[in-house]
């Protein structure tokens, strides 16, 4: 199948040995068979000890997310979406990548990010629990499509960033309600495959802001999210602060 979209993949394998670590079982594979349905790049590197492997992926479709949500609701699959010369496919990577996870189930394989550059808006389908999200696009993508009308604010602009879930912050002490998991010494017990229908972070240009989308209530909040990179530059300066409090009390 000769598609239009191409996609990067990188994952870390965590190792004691980075000059010397054991590769995916059957990269090989997986690499020929994303090069046969797309432009594509599959690059691994080692780090640190713990924690299984990381997976990042990046889509770059030609068609905008517009098009293809309106192609959605005029009875299309998620994984197969086509218009004139132009299509936004999914399902050979899908079937690739469920491959590659059997083949290395005793790795856990962890897909973090799901990332689909659209011509009009950068989709982001965050992982919850432990590579779930690629077994759940059948029920984002739909949702999606259905409440995309939704997502524009009052003046009719429609998000360039939409972040699949974001989740409530327990910390006392957050600066906002809602951010992106950030998997990493996380403090927030996520409801697995159910928050990708619970909130969905939007982000708008004209002018910049971010929001919050409820998806079962339909409707956009009057609130902001956290992105990782916030969360932990936000962290970082509360303990730095605490540190500065407890010198000076010492």
């Amino acid at each position: 199948m000769e598609t239009n979209t191409s996609i990067a993949v990188r994952y870390s394998i965590a190792t004691d040995h980075p000059n010397d670590y054991l590769d995916l079982e059957g990269i090989d594979d997986f690499r020929r068979e994303l090069a046969t349905d797309y432009v594509s790049v599959v690059r691994g590197r080692p780090s640190g000890a713990g924690g299984g492997v990381h997976v990042l992926v990046d889509v770059i479709s030609n068609l905008r997310l517009t098009d293809v949500v309106q192609i959605l609701i005029g009875g299309a699959i998620y994984d197969l979406v086509k218009e004139g010369t132009r299509s936004f496919v999914l399902r050979p990577f899908i079937h690739a990548y469920t491959k590659l996870k059997e083949r290395n189930r005793n790795k856990r394989l962890d897909l973090r990010e799901l990332r689909i550059e659209f011509q009009d808006c950068l989709l982001v389908i965050h992982e919850v629990s432990t590579d779930t999200n690629v077994d759940n696009l059948s029920r984002i993508f739909p949702t999606l499509a259905e409440h995309y009308d939704r997502l524009a604010l009052a003046t009719g602009q429609k998000p360039i960033e939409v972040h699949i879930p974001v989740v409530e912050d327990p910390d006392d002490e957050r600066p906002c309600r809602f951010r992106v998991i950030a998997h990493v010494d996380e403090t927030i017990n996520d409801k697995g495959p159910e928050d990708y229908l619970g909130y969905w972070g939007l982000v708008y240009d004209r002018p910049p802001a971010l929001k919050v989308y409820d998806v079962g209530q339909a409707r956009l909040l009057h609130e902001r999210f956290n992105t990782v990179e916030e969360y932990w530059r936000d962290l970082s300066r509360r303990i730095h602060e605490k540190m500065k409090t407890r010198d000076k009390e010492k």
